[in-house]
C-alpha cells in the first residue's frame, strides 16, 4: 500500500521521505535503542506501548497462500481449513510477526498437527512459499499482497480470524513533524485508501 501511496504524496505534496521497514517488534527495539523516526506506521498495539497519540488507518486479516500455479485448497470453513492445513506438505509462518505468534497458538488450541512447520525467521513468508520453501505461507494478507510468485488463497475463516490494526503515530521529538501531519492526512484520503483495498486491507 505504501508503494502505491508515497509516491502520489510526494508529487502532491512536495515533500520527500525516507522509508525504512521493519516489522513492530524490531522497530520497538530500534526505538528503544535510540533510534528515530519523523512518524511511525505500525500497528496500533505498538504505538500504544509507547504512550503516542495514533490516528489509526486500516486493518489486515491473516490469510493463506500458495505458490503461483499450485492448487488451492478450500479455507472458507473451518472443516476445509483445519483439513487444508493438516493435509499440507508444509506451512510457514513467521518466527515473531503477529500473524506467526496467532498461527503457533491457533494450531496449538485447535489440535490441529501440520505435517511440517517452516519458521521464517526474517524477511516475508510469501518468499518462502514463492521459493517453494513451504507448500503453504501464513501472514497478514496485507503483507501476502505484494509479494510476486504467490497467489492468495483466501482469508481464515470468520470462526478463528484476527484483525491487526496499523496506525500512524508522530514521535516525540520528530525533526519533520509538518511533513509527518501531511502524510497522515494523506493516508485518510480516498485514493490511499483504494490503495489499502487493493492490498488486503480494511480502511479505518
Amino acid at each position: 500500500m505504501l508503494d502505491e501511496t508515497l509516491a502520489a504524496f510526494e508529487r502532491e505534496s512536495g515533500y520527500g521521505y525516507d522509508v525504512q521497514i521493519h516489522a513492530t517488534q524490531a522497530l520497538l527495539e530500534t526505538l528503544r535503542q535510540g533510534g528515530a523516526a519523523d512518524l511511525l506506521i505500525m500497528t496500533s498495539e505498538g504505538i500504544d506501548s509507547l504512550g503516542l497519540a495514533r490516528t489509526d488507518l486500516g486493518r489486515s486479516g491473516v490469510g493463506l497462500a500458495v505458490r503461483s500455479g499450485a492448487p488451492k485448497p478450500a479455507v472458507a470453513s473451518m472443516e476445509d481449513f483445519i483439513s487444508s492445513i493438516e493435509n499440507a506438505e508444509s506451512v510457514a509462518h513467521s518466527r515473531v510477526g503477529a500473524s506467526g505468534l496467532y498461527f503457533a497458538r491457533l494450531v496449538r488450541d485447535l489440535g490441529v498437527t501440520p505435517k511440517k512447520i517452516v519458521v521464517v525467521d526474517k524477511g516475508p513468508v510469501a518468499l518462502a512459499v514463492a521459493r517453494g520453501e513451504a507448500e503453504l505461507g501464513v501472514q497478514q494478507l496485507s503483507e501476502l499482497a505484494p509479494v510476486k510468485g504467490i497467489e492468495i488463497v483466501g482469508p481464515f475463516p470468520d470462526e478463528v480470524q484476527v484483525y491487526t490494526t496499523f496506525s500512524a503515530a508522530i514521535p516525540h521529538g520528530s525533526r519533520h513533524a509538518s511533513a509527518a501531519q501531511a502524510l497522515v492526512a494523506f493516508l485518510r484520503t480516498e485514493s490511499a485508501r483504494s490503495a489499502m483495498r487493493r492490498n488486503y486491507m480494511q480502511p479505518l
